[in-house]
This record gives C-alpha cells, structure tokens and sequence, in this order.
C-alpha cells in the first residue's frame, strides 16, 4: 500500500476544534494511475469538501469557493476518481459545519502513477530476482572514466581455466557514484561533510547533477549500452542466460536542506517538475524529487529499447537510514522525546518521511529497493519496515587496522536481521597495486594482510551457510576486477578465478530458472 500520510496542519498534529468549530485532516493513503485514496478525518462538520488542481491549475480562493467548484467526500478512506495518469496535482479540502462555517482551508499534493508499466514490467509478477550483484562506479573523473565494452566483459562472462568452458558472471550491475565530478563537488549521499569546512554537510545534488549523472550512463558506448552490447555478444557465443542482466541504478539521496545539517541553507535547491520549484521542507515535494528520477530512469530504459538487459531496481544511495525507531542496540543516537532514536541527525535526515513511501513507488512498477548499509548502520534492523527487497551489510573487515569488525561476529548480526552480504576488496590485496591511492599501508601492513582479510571473507560465507543462500554484493573499487585479471602474478589471478568460479557457479543461481 502507498502510504505517503502527509498532515494537512503544520504542527502534524490532528486538528482540535475549538467551541464546536469544524476542523479536517487529509493524508494519502494510495494513488493509481487515474485516482487517489485519502484518508479522512474530521470533527464538527456536516460535509467535506474536495478539489484536486492539477499543476498550472488555479486553487480556489478558500474553503467556501472550494465548496462551491468541488465534490463531497466523507470520512475514513476515500477514493477520489477521473485523475490523469502522470499529473501532480494539489488537493484542496476543507470541512464544512452547521450554519455553513468552514473550516480552514489544507492542501497537500500528490503525483498519479503512468498509465501503464512498461513490457519487462508487465513480464514480472513482483520485484525481479538476482543472485549476485557488482558495484560499478561512474561519473566522476575516475580512471578509467568510462564503462567500455572491454572493462565491462571480464564481469560478464568467465572462461574457466580448468574446462575451458565460458560462464556467465553477475547477473545485476549497480550504477552508482559518490558525488559530481565538478568543484566544489555536489553529493550523491547525505551525511559527507564539506571538502572545506569539515564542520557542515557537503552541498547536495540537484536536479541538474541527477541528469548529468543519468547522461554518463546512458550515453553511446559507455555504461548501459556497452552492457548490452557485451551481453548480446556472450550469448551469441554461449547462449542466453537463464533471465537477462539487471541493471540497477543509484537514486541521489535528496536532503531536506542544501546542506544537510545547516538548516539555514535553502530547501528549494534542487530544482522543478512539471514547471514547478520543488521545496523539500514539504515532504510530499521531497518524495516527488525522487518520483521523477525513477520516472526518467524508467523511460530513458523504454527509449534505448536494450536487447540484453533490463531494468531492475533502484538503490537507496545513504548507507544509513536515521530513523524514529528504537534506537536500542544500534551504534547510537539521538535523544528526542526522551527516547533513544536508530541513529545520529535523524531529523536532518528524515528517512521515515521519504521510505517507504518511495519504496512502494517503486514496487508499483515491478522494481526492486536496493540497498547496502554500512557495518549496524542505523536501519539495519529495521531495512524491511522501509520497504526495501534487498539489504547487504558491509563486513567492513578489509579496511578494519583497529580489530572493531570481526568476521566472527558479522555472520551472527546479518543472519538475526535476514540480511545479505557484500564481499569487499581492492587492490591492496595485490602485490602490485594499480591503483595507487588504494596502496597506502598502515604500520605493520602490507598486501598479505589484506590478502587475509579477502581469504576470512570467502572462507566465512562458505562455512557460515551464506554462500548459496543469500544474494552477495560485490564491491572492487574502481576497477580492481580487471585489476586482478590481467595481473602477472599467480596469487592475483588465482583470486580472480576463485572469485569467478564462485559467482558463475553461485547455487543461488538456480531461482532464476
């Protein structure tokens, strides 16, 4: 159910009437493509009263104008018919009681759902299924700053030394960057402090810096069209896969605030829909920003017309969800009515009001909620209540020199909260980086040590049971896969064989056929 519950008063507090006066309160309970259901309350009142503007319409000029131009409608859940499908409208609503006093006047808006779900949509019964999934940076000026056919192949397809026989690898892709590539940078993720000012949030993205990063990815010969092409060519080789590639792509977390922890900064930063400057201090608006991303990833999906691949979700980009929740047993949080939160700047962040409102946007069209939080980051025992499909959780052991994330304890914390795992790594495990801003060692470290960790990942979720029945995430930095490939020395490309044999041979797998 589409759950948006925005609060016709400004206090998010039901109405209390004085001396018998009538008062109102309207929150969404749902919306399709051609309607929306309320949920309705009111006191004193003999009638209530409806009218929903679509975006560039006119609002009536108050409550007795709205009882004159709208409809009637009554308490409790309330369909209201004959919307058009993708319109953002604002609803008016106003109660009207004995001797014809009125209320004041609320609105809130909303957005209908398309028309209709596009064909890889229509082929699913429910969100789509994926064993394993890689983490594929892009947009910044990384090196290699493209996804090319040639960088993209070693993670679609394996050769297997042994048999000689060609595999296919990941069967889902996440498209996900960090921040912009311009300066200063704008960010993709709530919580990054300023390069500057250590003291303030980073500038958020916007509107624009969402397009950008929709351009890098759907561009010729990068991203998700080199995919394609790469896929079409290995089954023309090998055959089709049991179900296409999925491709998943980063949603940009959208704060309240330009900068997340400065309240003073604006809240109509980011930009329009339908002609219309979004103010993110109304949180239906906040969930509207994230409406049209999904909406132009979906069509953008529809235009190109892919072959090989398709659509399969969306990412939640923070790797913590601050929430109202009960803050017990998590890493901390904020104290607000005199209890302790899940997690640190919880109204700063505001996640209750963005998921799962979002999520069930989403689940609408058959896609999939991502998401991969950090070691028991904030929502991590809570990832379900925001409506997310798949959850995995960072063992955070590779980059751990302080002994604070063991193995042994990780596999007990995701099997309690049903969680998956990610699998993490870079070049620090081989003898020669390329990448040499992942070759800074600490005192007493060197490439065995992280060669360790890598081997208490591996051994860990094959003796944990993990391995086969949870979906795995894999995280390589920037490119070290391709790294370890075409690396000259035995113990890197005995590390990438082992690591594609498990994937290409995940037993997981078979719920795809």
């Amino acid at each position: 159910m589409f759950a948006v519950m925005v609060l016709s008063c400004s206090n998010r507090e039901n109405p209390e009437p004085r001396k018998g006066n009538p008062a109102i309160n309207v929150s969404v309970d749902s919306v399709g493509n051609d309607f929306v259901r309320l949920k309705i309350q009111a006191v004193n009142f003999e009638k209530v009263h409806l009218l929903a503007v679509p975006d560039g319409g006119s609002a009536p000029a108050d409550a007795k104008a709205l009882a004159e131009s709208g409809i009637q409608g009554s308490t409790g859940l309330y369909r209201y018919e004959n919307l058009t499908s993708e319109t953002s409208y604002a609803l008016y609503f106003a109660a009207e009681g004995s001797g014809g006093v009125f209320s004041k006047m609320g609105s809130l808006p909303f957005k209908t759902l398309t028309g209709s779900l596009y064909e890889w949509e229509k082929a699913r019964s429910g969100v789509p299924f994926f064993a394993d999934l890689v983490l594929t940076y892009g947009f910044l000026n990384r090196n290699p700053k493209y996804w090319s056919e040639e960088r993209l192949r070693s993670m679609v397809s394996w050769t297997d030394p042994e048999t000689g026989e060609e595999k296919w690898l990941f069967d889902a892709f996440l498209a996900l960057e960090m921040r912009t590539p311009s300066y200063p940078p704008h960010t993709f993720g709530v919580g990054v402090r300023d390069w500057d000012d250590k003291s303030i949030g980073m500038l958020a993205g916007n509107k624009e810096d969402a397009t950008a990063f929709l351009d890098y990815w759907f561009m010729d010969g990068n991203g998700f069209t080199a995919l394609d092409n790469v896929v079409g060519e290995v089954a023309a080789r090998i055959g089709s896969p049991a179900t296409s590639r999925k491709v998943i792509v980063m949603m940009p977390d959208l704060s309240v605030h330009e900068r997340y922890d400065v309240p003073t900064t604006p809240t109509t930063y980011w930009g329009e829909v339908n002609g219309r400057r979004l103010d993110f201090s109304n949180v239906e608006d906040r969930r509207m920003g994230y409406y049209w991303f999904i909406d132009e990833v979906r069509k953008r999906f529809y235009e190109k017309n892919y072959q090989n691949i398709e659509l399969g979700g969306f990412y939640i980009m923070s790797e913590e969800l601050p929430s109202m929740r009960d803050g017990k047993g998590g890493r901390g949080g904020d104290m607000i009515d005199g209890q302790l939160r899940d997690g640190w700047e919880v109204l700063a962040k505001a996640w209750d009001d963005v998921f799962p409102a979002v999520s069930n946007y989403i689940h609408q069209y058959h896609e999939a909620v991502v998401w991969i939080p950090y070691r028991s980051a904030a929502g991590y025992r809570y990832w379900k209540e925001f409506g997310i499909d798949y959850a995995y959780m960072q063992p955070n052991t590779f980059w751990d020199t302080k002994g604070v994330n063991p193995m042994s304890t990780f596999f007990g914390q995701i099997s309690t909260y049903d969680l998956a795992m990610e699998l993490e790594f870079d070049d620090r495990m081989m003898p020669s980086p390329v990448d040499r801003s992942a070759s800074d060692y600490n005192e007493g470290e060197d490439y065995k040590t992280y060669q360790a960790r890598w081997r208490s990942y591996i051994e860990g979720m094959q003796s944990s049971g993990v391995y086969g029945v949870k979906p795995i995430a894999v995280y390589q930095d920037t490119d070290t896969f391709n790294h370890l490939r075409k690396s000259s020395y035995k113990e890197d490309i005995d590390a990438f064989n082992e690591l594609c044999r498990l994937i290409a041979e995940d037993p997981l797998k078979a719920k795809n056929r």
